[in-house]
Formats: structure tokens, sequence, C-alpha cells
């Protein structure tokens, strides 16, 4: 913060000669327009200023010289939250000055309107007439207001009764006695707005689409950019007409599409300085998409990256080097935020990269240093990207790439979803991250992750075991199904699904998961090489709740009861078969028994996978008879564990081993 801001906050201008007072670094106390110190990434510059000339409904202005006093208390209410706010209450900061100013205004709006001259003379009729006009401004919904929307409109009538004593014009009654004002507004957990995750088939979609772009269509977008600017500095150097000049671009452009593989990002070929244009504004949103959805940034913190962003820093004593995106952290910080550092993978190194080479005309045009800039169309200033700005883009970007629809309908993407949509992720694949994610996304609290980001309508647990269910309803559907399966338990499983299989197995399959989610405590987990059907008292890798990640591992799974590996995993086995068998001639003798080893488990994973064994891991003919199924078929015994009952209790038409 400025020397200036600091001396404008020091006390609240109450004295006749405060009008020369500053209250920010460019504006004073008497100024029509209060130009903020509202450093904050991604703001239009309307959303800096604060202009209190406007429009009453009889047609004067709230700076014409009747409302002086009116005025005065405005200005003197709203400065005062920042240097003298309530008890209990925080400083507001510029940006928060901003939004209740604009709430106020609209108050000073309805009280002219109705005849009102001060906040003294407002009654508790007023008071009423004023909740029901704030519910019934246009929002959202027609003819309704949101409420939560609506409770920031009320909040102001009960701040002015709360700042009463440090103002020479208040609201002399509480408003809302012994209640809030979100209460009067209604705000609830069920009435309260949140903002959804995106699906997962259309995140999966659009950030796949966005990643293609970055890592291969970059190269052909910048040629294409290239080719036109230079072709085009060449023709200005002839002395030839404006036109004349576009037209040598043109044709330069035209010429690249004769040549092999001419650059066809999204399946368009660029054919002219549209699409040019096009194409480097959706390369710029698919690196804005791409570190959104990898990192879980703030939009805010995203347009504030500057050149020289990303940062390497050694994990201690191993030579591994973790990359680190740096970026300015505005929420809950001091004017202009402050440096902080993000976790950055390989994807949103490279997206860094392309921003710094696709940003590099405007920064040496402008001599700024942010990544996500742009040309303002109207004046052909160099500005930076808007939050407004980029989501409208983001939608274009889908639209462009055909990204898959949601209920039939295209997704209404928005910034924050990205967010909200990377801790989804990393919570339902791990609950044990939850104080990392917190302070990988910057939260003052773990509750803030787990109620508004990680579970918005119900708890971590809730939201975890929810999508814990899904996927092991999905996968257990795929076992029944398949005819082929390695692994312990995937053997096991395969013998004796026979019924479930096909079409005349879908009812059965449908009614046999349902039972087994409902009367179960059954999970089953991912890996890239299998699934496993978590049982504690059978778990070789020693996980007490879960797998134990640092304890697995493909040699000590296939030695687990709870192991299945289906045919999509056959890839990884087959290149892990090929990468021993590669290095085995060049071995020792006693790395050449582990690697033999290696060799032999993927051979008989492959086997059963690709359904031309002959004989089990026992070296008899498989027995059918023997199979089990997780699940039970019968009400559980009490005082047993569930595992203990899915060991004893076979799937609805197989009967007891043994018999």
């Amino acid at each position: 913060m400025t020397a200036a801001s600091l001396t404008a906050r020091s006390s609240v201008p109450f004295d006749d000669g405060a009008g020369q007072r500053p209250v920010s670094r460019r504006s004073v106390w008497s100024d029509p327009v209060w130009e903020l110190d509202i450093e904050v990434a991604g703001r239009r510059a309307d959303q800096k200023r604060l202009r209190w000339g406007i429009v009453l409904p009889d047609g004067s202005r709230l700076t014409d010289p009747q409302h002086a006093d009116l005025l005065g208390a405005v200005r003197r209410f709203v400065w005062s939250m920042s240097v003298d706010p309530p008890d209990g209450r925080r400083r507001s900061c510029s940006s928060s000055l901003f939004t209740r100013a604009g709430q106020l205004l609209t108050l000073i709006r309805w009280m002219v309107g109705e005849g009102f001259t001060t906040f003294r003379s407002l009654d508790r009729s007023g008071v009423d007439r004023y909740q029901a006009f704030a519910q019934q401004r246009r929002g959202p919904r027609p003819g309704r207001t949101s409420p939560t929307t609506v409770a920031g409109y009320l909040r102001v009538l009960k701040d002015l009764y709360h700042q009463r004593h440090k103002l020479p014009d208040a609201l002399a009654f509480d408003p809302f006695p012994h209640t809030t004002a979100g209460v009067v507004a209604g705000v609830s957990r069920a009435t309260r707005g949140t903002i959804p995750f995106i699906p997962d088939s259309v995140a999966v979609d659009l950030m796949s689409k966005a990643l293609r772009w970055v890592e291969h269509e970059t190269d052909g977008i910048l040629e294409q950019r290239d080719r036109y600017e230079n072709a085009l500095r060449r023709a200005r150097a002839l002395g030839i007409t404006e036109r004349q000049c576009r037209r040598h671009a043109f044709l330069a452009v035209r010429a690249r599409l004769a040549q092999p593989r001419p650059p066809a990002p999204g399946e368009h070929l660029i054919t002219n300085k549209y699409d040019i244009d096009r194409c480097v504004m959706h390369l710029v949103d698919a690196c804005f998409i791409v570190i959104a959805g990898f990192v879980g940034m703030r939009a805010s913190e995203i347009l504030s990256i500057c050149t020289g962003a990303i940062e390497y820093r050694q994990l201690g004593a191993t030579g591994v080097r973790q990359s680190y995106l740096t970026a300015r952290l505005f929420k809950t910080a001091e004017e202009g935020g402050r440096l902080e550092r993000w976790l950055a993978p390989a994807p949103v190194v490279t997206a860094v990269e392309v921003l710094e080479r696709m940003s590099e005309p405007l920064r040496a045009a402008s001599g700024r240093d942010e990544l996500f800039l742009t040309r303002n169309t109207q004046y052909s200033q160099v500005v930076g990207i808007t939050n407004m700005h980029i989501n409208g883009r983001i939608r274009e970007f889908a639209d462009f790439n055909r990204v898959r629809r949601h209920a039939g309908r295209p997704w209404r993407f928005s910034t924050h979803q990205f967010r909200k949509t990377f801790a989804r992720f990393v919570a339902r694949r791990d609950r044990s991250q939850l104080l990392a994610l917190a302070d990988h996304l910057k939260h003052v609290s773990v509750a803030m992750t787990a109620k508004g980001y990680v579970g918005t309508d119900f708890d971590l647990r809730q939201l975890v075991d929810h999508e814990g269910q899904i996927e092991t309803a999905t996968a257990l559907d795929r076992f029944l199904a398949a005819d082929r399966l390695a692994g312990k338990m995937g053997e096991r499983i395969a013998a004796g699904n026979a019924s479930f299989r096909g079409r005349a197995g879908e009812q059965l399959r449908r009614d046999y998961i349902g039972f087994v989610l409902k009367e179960t405590d059954l999970s089953i987990h991912a890996c890239e090489y299998g699934w496993c059907v978590f049982q504690p008292e059978t778990s070789r890798c020693g996980g007490k709740v879960a797998p134990d990640r640092a304890g697995r591992s493909p040699a000590v799974c296939l030695d687990c009861a709870n192991f299945v590996v289906e045919p999509k995993h056959a890839p990884y086995w087959r290149e892990r078969r090929d990468r021993n068998a590669a290095i085995m001639p060049q071995a020792s003798w006693l790395t050449r028994a582990a690697l033999d080893e290696a060799v032999a488990q993927c051979d008989r994973v492959l086997s059963r996978l690709e359904g031309n064994h002959v004989e089990d891991s026992r070296g008899g003919p498989s027995q059918p008879h023997g199979s089990r199924l997780p699940g039970r078929t019968r009400p559980p015994d009490r005082g047993q564990s569930n595992a203990s009952r899915l060991r004893r209790t076979a799937g609805p038409h197989h009967p007891r081993r043994g018999r």
C-alpha cells in the first residue's frame, strides 16, 4: 500500500477542510469520481471507479448543490467502512468499497424517488417498501433477485444503523432487530446460489482439446501470424497503399495452404487475417483453460501471470526439480496482492511458454509484462484481459471446438468452475489430501475447502463416498460383464459371472450391483495397471481403509487376493514385459532372475486377458464351481466384518465353495 493510501486511511475526513484529502493515489475527497486503488487482475476500468454524479429519479444528480448533505453522508459512510468499521468487522478493501458504494447508490435512487431526502427520515414502512423493491429488481430470474443479492442491499441499511454514531446522517433505528439481513432476505443453504462443477465428460473433452491446441497447434498458428506480419511489413516498405499491402499479406497466408500439412487448428484452415486473429485468441483461451484445469487458480491469479512466471526448486536432496507457477494472490491480501507459488505440472509449464511467445508483440508495443493481454478494438490500446471477457471467450472456444454438450445443451462455462472441478477431482481420488489441497488453493481454513469447493451441499466424506460408489458401481459392472479377467480376484469373478454377461444379464447385473452398494461397504480402487476390490484382511499392501500407495506395486498386487486386471490394462503389462525383456541381455545373473520373474508375471496376466490360458495359477484346470463374486445375497450376520461376509457368501447363482 502506498503512503498516500495510508494517509487517506488515517482518519475519516469529516471536517469541512477535507476536500483535498487523498482517498487514493489518483483521487481526493471532493472529486466527482474516485479512482480507487484496485489492483486485482481481471477487473475492468469501470469496476475501479466510483462515480458520485449518478442521475436521480427527479432528473438531478447526486453531485448537485441541493444534495450536498446527502452526498457528504454517503461518502463518509463508505469511507468509514474502510477506516472505522462496526465492532468485530474487518476493514473493507477497495474492492469491497466499490461493491458497497454500488449498493448504497441503489438505495439513494430509491429514496429520492420515494421523497426521502436523508437517511434519518426513513421509517419502518420505508424499510419494508425498500425490501420489496430490492426483491423485485431484475435478476437472473424474471421479476425476482436472488436472496444473496437482496441481502447485500439490505445489509447497507443495517450498517447505516451500526455506524450512526460516526456519521452526521444515519438510520435512527435497527431495521431488522434481533436478526440479520441475510435471514430477512431468505438466504439459506437451499436458496444460496452455488457455482457448479463442470460435468466429468464435458471437462475431459474441453481439457483434452485445450491441451491439443497448446501442445500441437501453437507452431502452426504462430507461423501464419508471423507470415502475415512479415509480408505486411515488406509491402509497406514498398510505399504502396494500405489496401495493396494487406492484399500481399493475404496472398502470403494463402500460399501456405498449398504446402504440405497446412495449419488447421480445430480442423479449420487459416486462410485470412480474421482466421489468424481468431486462432490466436483461442490459443490464449486454451492456455487459460489448461492452467485453470491443472492448477485450480482463481481467474484473478491467472490473469496476473507475468513473464518469467515459472520457477524451478530442488526437492530436498533428491536432485529432482519441481516446477512452480508464480502469480499474485489478491484475496485476503493487501492492495496489489502478494506473490505466491503454485505447483505447476508439465502441461502448465508448456502453456506459460506459449503465452510468452503469443504475447511478445503486445508486450513490446505496450511496455507491460503481463501474459494475458489483448488490443482494445475501439481505441487500439493494449489492455489486460478481464474476468468477464475470459468467460465469454472460453464459451466461444468450446463452441469452436465442438466440445461435448451436457443434457443436450452447451455447458455455460465460467472461470471459477475450473477451480471447483479441480478441487473435486483431487478430493474424490484421495480424501487424505484435503490439507494439501487447502494449502494449494490458498484457503485460510480447511473448512472452506471442504464445504465450499469439495462439497457444496454436503461435507467432504459424503461427497467422496458418493463418488466412490459411482466408481465402484462402474467397475463392478465391467467385471460382471467380462469374460476375461486377470489377477486372483479377477480370475474368481470371471469363472463365475456367466449369468451376468451380455444383454440377458443386464438387469441381473443392475440388481446385483444395487444390492452390493446398499448392503455392503465394498470399495473398488483404480490404478494404472488394474483394480483393487479392497478388503483389509487380505490386503498385501498393508492398507487399512484403502490400498496403501506406498506399499502397492504390480508384483505385490499380483499376489493379492483383491486384485483384478481387465483388458484395458493390457498395454501396461505388455509395455512392462517388453521393457524388462529389452534390458535382460545386458543384466547380471542376479538381476536377470528378477527380470525373469517380472516377465513371467506379465506373461501370466496377458495370457489370461488374451484368453489362451489352459491352466490356472495353481497349475490345474480352472474351477468355475469354486468362484466367488464380491458382495452377498442374504442379510448380514451381526458381529462379523463386511469382508468376512464377502468371503463366505457368493453371488445369486453361485454355490458355496467346496460343495
